[in-house]
């Protein structure tokens, strides 16, 4: 998964970004509300942390840049104002969780994990049935065989991350471009060798190739499976 904290305080961020390194989440680090909207600008997250009183721009304005860019995204602000009025225009302005510091990180990962399950778009469900037999946990981002889990490089577990929070509709190449490698330069043949590798993890036809458009992770359908 990828995270963005934007967080003016050192002590408080590299705390944050290590716990979420830890978990293997990739995790772009902001200081102030100018880096925040250019890495939004440039690629997509699946959590935005963001403190209100930052440089440049506020968390709010930041909060308006991302809600405007992506309406359902998970966000949660952070902040040391415990007056009423703050929490207020923060779910105003269309936050998904408020949090005030000083606070403990693990009560933090359990705020992302809730936010995560509540904000997927398969009807708010932690795992996700996928059919013949495979599971996905939108929390942990981990592929399941009847089970089992599946072990994925880190390519591998972002580019299945995309796919599945766009069950049944078409990716891009561009967009997941943007998403697994950061809008880097890399060629075509790239992104099939890591596609090929994700589909050999799963049974034939559960993941096809929409020619010249992107690639689509099927819809769950009884009728569908092979």
């Amino acid at each position: 998964m990828r995270a963005l904290v934007l967080e003016d305080d050192f002590s408080t961020s590299y705390a944050i970004v290590s716990e979420l390194e830890r978990l293997e989440f990739i995790v772009d680090q902001c200081f102030d509300g100018e880096c925040a909207l250019n890495a939004i600008y440039a690629k997509e997250h699946d959590i935005y942390i963001l403190d209100i009183n930052v440089p440049n721009l506020d968390g709010y304005e930041v909060l308006k840049y991302i809600i405007s860019k992506h309406p359902n995204a998970a966000t949660i602000m952070i902040s040391t104002h415990v007056e009423i009025e703050f929490l207020k225009k923060a779910f105003t302005v269309g936050c998904n969780d408020y949090l005030k510091k000083p606070f403990e990180m693990e009560e933090l990962l359990l705020r992302i994990k809730n936010i995560v399950r509540l904000n997927n778009t398969q009807g708010n469900k932690e795992i996700l049935n996928l059919s013949q037999g495979y599971t996905y946990s939108l929390t942990a981002s981990e592929l399941f065989y009847h089970g089992l889990p599946i072990e994925l490089t880190k390519i591998e577990s972002l580019l299945l991350r995309i796919l599945v929070q766009n069950i049944g509709n078409i990716v891009s190449s561009e967009r997941i471009k943007n998403y697994v490698w950061d809008n880097e330069e890399i060629s075509p043949v790239t992104i099939r060798y890591w596609i090929y590798r994700l589909i050999k993890k799963f049974k034939s036809g559960m993941i096809v190739n929409a020619r010249g458009e992107g690639y689509r992770l099927r819809k769950l359908d009884t009728s569908e499976d092979i």
